[in-house]
């Protein structure tokens, strides 16, 4: 089974570079057929392999396996395929079996559920006294994987749309540090797609998998927007790996989004996409409706994001029955079908009966009255000169400024994230210029109360540093367990020295 296993990743890989360069990561549970299918591996071996067929075209097939993950292997290595029983999909207790061997039993935590899996991947070995917190926070995950589908189903009976139960146990991998949670993607999206280092969380539907940080499950804010991915594909809503574009898959999960509690909803204006759609000028509604592109890029994806929002707001809000006719127009759509762009215009145009162009031009109008009967604030949040972040299990709020034309200067708070123990932080607030200001506090307790970070001069020169005068800055965090290898170097005063990024 190791050898299988082992020769299915490398097809794996192979082909998720195919289906990121096609702009169809996201996927749903097709209707599919049960075989037995032998496959030429890439080094020449011949395996047999229980599956469903879920679909087929572009020169490859989807296979769905009895854990839920689709392997998508050329239509050539293909060599025999025989009708069989449709086999019994894995149990919860035998995924979460399966993980704790893919990531090692002294590194993983997991709780499996009548429907769910929630699965904690730690950077070091947890030490028994803070087991109990380990516990707790996959119960916590449990709870929340519940009431997200809670919340989703009765957005589902809203608009009508018939769905199925889950057939595969649904995973949650929450990944205790950002290096573990950033290696990960890596090797899973072969690179392709998003930058890992810029992802706080994604469902794949290639794996069927919730992917997020730990340092986002203070607020769940991002797992709940990739949870209503997995229940969309999950409960057949979409099939997974079928051309519905992005712009709707990511319309309905940011439609969920709103804070640290699920106590919104589709039909809500939210406030952070709503003033980057008013604000976006690189991309606009006839752009995501064609294509796919703005959302697989780092420099367009916020306001590809924003976009994806605004429609998606809009037709549900305005136009509810065209809204459900289209639903049910994208649901229809199979495994592997390829939409061009002219398709996608033409699909959504029918639907609604205006142009595009027509209908982004309605919304300002729309957004306005919602957002003043919602009590809603379209204005900027934030001063200039003072940011938040979370990033590597750090909350930090900065606030920076320079004195004539002297450096720039920097103080704030900072607080531990982690769900299970002490971390060893290293916070640098670095310039355009290439000057940083630096904070280490070696053993910081997880705690809601907030730690002052003393006020720095960012006159240390990162490498690589261009010089000049600074106007801008960001904040970056690195952590490490307190009694690691990397946390003793620390202390030994050998601090990460930051390369100067463009």
């Amino acid at each position: 089974m190791s050898v299988v296993l082992t020769s299915f990743r490398r097809l794996k890989r192979n082909a998720l570079a195919f289906l990121f360069l096609l702009g169809v990561m996201h996927g749903s549970g097709a209707p599919a057929v049960a075989d037995l299918f032998t496959v030429q591996e890439d080094d020449g071996n011949k395996v047999t392999i229980e599956a469903r067929l879920a679909g087929e075209g572009q020169g490859v097939v989807a296979l769905e396996r009895t854990d839920g993950r689709i392997e998508v292997v050329p239509l050539g290595q293909i060599l025999k395929r025989q009708p069989a029983p449709d086999p019994d999909p894995m149990t919860p207790a035998a995924v979460m079996e399966r993980l704790a061997a893919r990531f090692g039993r002294d590194k993983f935590r997991g709780h499996a559920d009548s429907t769910y899996v929630i699965g904690l991947v730690l950077s070091e070995p947890l030490p028994k006294k803070y087991e109990a917190k380990a516990a707790l926070m996959l119960k916590t995950g449990t709870d929340f994987m519940k009431l997200v589908e809670k919340e989703f189903l009765e957005f589902i009976d809203d608009v009508k749309v018939e769905i199925v139960k889950p057939r595969y146990p649904l995973v949650l991998l929450i990944f205790e540090t950002d290096d573990d949670f950033i290696k990960y993607t890596e090797e899973e999206s072969g690179g392709r797609g998003l930058s890992a280092t810029n992802i706080l969380g994604y469902y794949s539907g290639l794996t069927n998998h919730l992917v997020v940080r730990m340092s986002e499950c203070s607020s769940f804010s991002t797992p709940l927007h990739e949870a209503i991915h997995q229940q969309v594909y999950n409960r057949g809503v979409l099939h997974r790996l079928s051309p519905a574009p992005a712009w709707f898959n990511e319309g309905i999960a940011t439609g969920f989004e709103g804070g640290e509690r699920i106590n919104t909803g589709p039909l809500k204006v939210n406030a952070r996409y709503a003033r980057k759609a008013v604000l976006a000028r690189n991309v606009n509604w006839d752009d995501v409706v064609a294509d796919d592109r703005a959302f697989h890029g780092d420099v367009l994806a916020g306001e590809a994001y924003a976009n994806a929002w605004s429609i998606h707001w809009f037709l549900l809000t305005r136009y509810r029955k065209q809204y459900i006719e289209y639903l049910q127009l994208l649901g229809q759509k199979q495994t592997l079908q390829k939409d061009d762009a002219q398709t996608r215009i033409d699909d959504f145009e029918r639907v609604f009966g205006k142009r595009i162009g027509k209908l982004q031009s309605e919304f300002p109008q729309a957004l306005e009255v919602a957002a003043n009967k919602q009590k809603v604030s379209l204005e900027p949040a934030a001063a200039p000169g003072y940011l938040v972040t979370v990033s590597n299990l750090a909350e930090v709020g900065i606030a920076a400024a320079r004195a004539g034309n002297g450096p720039m200067q920097a103080e704030g708070w900072m607080r531990n994230l982690s769900h299970l123990r002490p971390m060893s932080f290293h916070i640098t607030v670095e310039t355009d210029s290439g000057q940083y200001a630096e904070w280490f506090l070696p053993n910081v307790a997880p705690s809601k109360n907030k730690i002052p970070l003393g006020k720095q001069v960012a006159q240390k020169q990162m490498a690589n540093s261009p010089g000049g005068p600074s106007s801008t800055f960001v904040i970056r965090v690195s952590a490490v367990v307190p009694d690691s290898e990397s946390g003793q170097k620390w202390k030994r005063g050998q601090l990460p020295v930051p390369d100067f990024q463009q």
